[in-house]
């Protein structure tokens, strides 16, 4: 796989002016920077003890680790990776409630937003060369959400070889959880960047980049979230991208990225997934005009920028 990479969101200032003005002058955010699942992670908090922010960063830290060790495809034993291998999973809580969120992605999407295109992402990765339609309507057959079946507790795998990736919601899933974390430890004002953007009661002004860097459009955060979604951000061998349609039809991506403004950070990186795959921005207005989005943007391939 080649990564190319790059940031589509940036931080253009810690707060709004007008939400500056409207406090007491107060000491510089305490700010933790790291990675968490294969992408750069930041965190900071408004107006913190600093004594009282390291445990509570302590235990964003821990949130970050459990979400890798259930998500990632990296960590050999993550559940996950033993999903894929026995094709059956006792689910933890936090495993179980993406699960929650994915059904419900997949149903507002028209099943566009479908994980199980592991297999597909695979052979992809391993090809040297585009595959074929015979290849590819072959790998169909293991890939489908509607074959992964769910007993109270256990989440399992109909038809032999499937396999899962959740790279298109973990990191805004983790987003989610370290923000919740940061909440009941008392730092309610604060922005979490775990791959996606969150900020809770401190608003947050955010850039939307091109591939170049160049900021095309800025949007302000305040109990909200924001994702970008990069069709071509990173690509295999063969030239395809990383983000693949569930069927068995391959064909050029419409944008260069899809921004999505949600009140959640799974629900925003879940959503930009899947909107990368689509041709025209009809799904797109029906999230925003159904509040499943506030607002989405899109950068197609002239570099033109089309907000919904």
């Amino acid at each position: 796989m080649t990564t190319t990479r790059r940031r589509f969101l940036t931080i253009m200032a810690g707060c709004s002016a007008s939400a500056a003005a409207l406090r007491p002058a107060r000491a510089e955010p305490v700010i933790w920077r790291g990675r968490a699942l294969g992408a750069q992670a930041e965190i900071r908090l408004f107006g913190a003890d600093r004594e009282q922010a390291k445990q509570a960063l302590l235990a964003a830290r821990d949130t970050i680790q459990r979400m890798e060790k259930l998500f990632s495809l990296y960590i050999h034993d993550s559940a996950l990776n033993t999903l894929n291998a026995s094709g059956v999973l006792t689910l933890p809580p936090e495993f179980a409630r993406l699960m929650d969120i994915v059904d419900k992605l997949h149903d507002l999407s028209g099943g566009l937003f479908d994980p199980t295109v592991q297999p597909l992402m695979v052979a992809l990765a391993r090809s040297p060369e585009e595959l074929t339609t015979v290849e590819r309507h072959l790998i169909a057959e293991r890939i489908g959400w509607t074959k992964v079946q769910r007993h109270q507790s256990e989440l399992s795998f109909s038809v032999p070889g499937m396999a899962m990736t959740l790279n298109g919601i973990a990191q805004g899933f983790a987003t989610d959880r370290v923000s919740d974390v940061l909440n009941a430890h008392g730092f309610d004002p604060h922005l979490v960047h775990v791959g996606e953007y969150r900020a809770r009661s401190r608003p947050a002004r955010i850039g939307i980049a091109s591939a170049s860097g160049a900021v095309l459009d800025t949007l302000q955060l305040h109990d909200s979230a924001v994702a970008t979604s990069a069709p071509s951000g990173t690509r295999f061998q063969n030239g395809s991208g990383h983000i693949v349609p569930p069927g068995p039809g391959a064909s050029d991506p419409r944008w260069q990225s899809v921004t999505v403004q949600a009140e959640t950070a799974a629900t925003a990186d879940g959503l930009s997934t899947a909107l990368a795959l689509t041709s025209s921005t009809d799904l797109a207005e029906m999230a925003v005009s159904e509040g499943h989005a506030t607002a989405i943007w899109f950068q197609d391939v002239d570099g033109h920028l089309i907000r919904v």
